[in-house]
């Protein structure tokens, strides 16, 4: 079984990357609000990324499948924090024909959209 990063190993991981003496005393003078925004952008991959798991453990897909069906979320969560309406639907579609013809179940893929969407 894989070792699954939660937000908190993340954000550790982020906090470390970036010492302020090594980035400079500018970034140290806003480090608290870098590692909030950190923390805000990737709670949204992270809880995307675990609905979309207990999506597909529930319907029984394996494992190994997995994969092209975070890479369908993630795009699709990327696509929905800069579009929406008509736009967002019309993107949506395309990018379920796209992860379809790489060999992704359309109905799973409509489960994520709209877990997504709305």
């Amino acid at each position: 079984m894989p070792i699954v990063k939660t937000l908190s190993d993340r954000v550790e991981k982020f906090k470390a990357k970036t010492p302020a003496d090594q980035t400079g005393t500018r970034y140290g003078a806003v480090k608290e609000l870098a590692s909030g925004r950190y923390i805000e952008g990737a709670g949204i991959i992270t809880a995307v990324r675990e609905r979309v798991r207990d999506i597909l453990e529930r319907e029984g897909i394996p494992a190994s499948d997995h994969g092209v069906y975070y890479a369908f979320a993630f795009k699709a969560v990327s696509k929905a924090l800069s579009h929406s309406d008509t736009e967002l639907e019309t993107i949506i579609e395309g990018l379920k024909a796209w992860f379809t013809a790489k060999g992704a179940d359309p109905a799973m893929l409509d489960k994520i959209a709209n877990l997504i969407v709305g």
